[in-house]
């Protein structure tokens, strides 16, 4: 059986989430990352974080409309795109700049993996990695 898939994509790179505990303070987030002896930093832009909230269906009919509202969480999120990052254990580090001072975090290895936004059917996208930082640094 062929199965159809879509061109949505996915980009390569590294999530990240500042903790609702610091993010007010936290006007900037650098991660250097790594793999193969190999290290480049990345800029990320931040933005409000937020939780997605279920409004409900107008009725059980597979036709019924649904919806949801995102509502703020007091977070702040970013990208960073790191577009040959591959698939396996990475090294990440972060320089944060909190209230105006420059901070960097120790370096941590996280998994990257395959992302399948079309389904584990229609093959791997993008590889992506992803971290928080917190007051105790990145995890």
């Amino acid at each position: 059986m062929e199965v159809a898939c879509t061109e949505i994509g996915a980009s390569a790179g590294v999530g990240v989430t500042v903790e609702k505990a610091i993010a007010a303070d936290v006007d900037a987030v650098q991660l250097t990352v790594c793999w193969d002896g190999d290290c480049h930093d990345h800029k990320v832009q931040l933005s409000a974080g937020s939780n997605t909230v279920d409004q409900g269906c107008n009725g059980n009919d597979p036709d019924s409309a649904c919806s949801a509202t995102a509502v703020p969480n007091g977070t702040k999120v970013g990208f960073a795109e790191v577009p040959d990052l591959p698939i396996g254990t990475i090294t990440i580090g972060a320089t944060v700049r909190r209230d105006g001072k420059q901070i960097a975090l120790p370096k941590i290895d996280v998994p990257a993996n395959p992302t399948y936004p079309n389904g584990p059917q229609c093959g791997p996208q993008g590889t992506q990695a992803q971290v928080i930082v917190g007051a105790t640094g990145l995890r």
